[in-house]
């Protein structure tokens, strides 16, 4: 067979296998959403941005909310889809979901696998320890020997404990619940919990067994944000020009009121619904 037959052999095969090779998936652009009428939505319970119903799994919060004010400014139906802190970033670039409103904490590293919308607000870390464990005064001592740090995995905790406590044994936890370290540690099978300090002070309210290491000073300030798949800017846009007018209008103000959260959600000291850090905030 001369050089010519085989490459054009070679050609007709790879073509057969581009033809039959799984497609990808939809591309999301802004038209596809316009014209199947409707915006695939990620969301993973997590009061009170999200909360879900245990018994009628009716969604409520602030982030769907907004989601579904944003989604009615663009025309489209919205369409949620639960998803983990380990899958948000899999189901984005599968095509599951157009937008995923999981509270993320925006870092470089997840950037480069996904799109991040403007922060919606700052938010910094604590650390759960038991009542009477008195081991534990900074960070520093966190990052010991012997001291297990229970963490969810897939979420921004995880990866800071990796990074930063080294010496300690990192436990991951393959849950969506953000209190699942919490839990650990007041059943003493880790001794620190690492989280966001909004939901580890709405725990510690409610178990006296447990203390946030640092109540009032929480530290590691990052910003908060929805996401897309990386590279879909159109959609980015459109939902960045929908957060801006939840938030300059004051209607995300009103749709956070009467939240049954705890405490007073936009006075929380450690939670900003506004898109800037903290007095102190780094």
């Amino acid at each position: 067979m001369s050089w010519i037959m085989r490459l054009a052999a070679a050609c007709l095969l790879a073509a057969a296998a581009i033809a039959t090779a799984p497609q990808p998936a939809a591309s999301q652009t802004l038209q596809d959403i316009v014209s199947r009428g409707e915006i695939r939505i990620g969301y993973i319970p997590a009061p009170p941005s999200v909360i879900k119903d245990p018994v009628s799994g009716e969604l409520g919060g602030f982030s769907i909310d907004g989601a579904r004010e944003i989604a009615r400014m663009m025309g489209v139906k919205p369409v949620f889809i639960e998803t983990t802190w380990g899958n948000f970033v899999a189901g984005l670039q599968s095509g599951q979901f157009d937008l995923s409103i999981a509270g993320t904490f925006a870092t470089v590293q997840r950037a480069m696998v996904v799109q991040f919308t403007r922060p919606i607000f700052y938010l910094g870390y604590g650390a759960v320890v038991r009542t009477n464990d008195t081991r534990f005064k900074t960070l520093e001592d966190i990052n010991a020997p012997g001291v297990k740090i229970a963490v969810v995995q897939g979420g921004s905790a995880e990866d800071y404990a990796r990074r930063n406590m080294p010496k300690a044994q990192v436990i991951t936890l393959a849950t969506g619940n953000l209190t699942a370290g919490f839990v650990e540690v007041a059943a003493g099978r880790a001794d620190v919990s690492i989280e966001d300090a909004f939901t580890i002070d709405r725990f510690v309210t409610r178990q006296p067994s447990v203390r946030n290491l640092f109540a009032g000073k929480p530290y590691n300030f990052t910003p908060i944000a929805w996401s897309v798949r990386r590279g879909n800017a159109e959609l980015a846009n459109v939902i960045n020009t929908g957060i801006e007018v939840l938030l300059s209008s004051g209607r995300w103000d009103d749709m956070t009121r009467g939240l049954d959260v705890g405490t007073r959600f936009i006075d929380a000291p450690n939670f900003v619904a506004w898109p800037r850090p903290p007095a102190g905030g780094n």
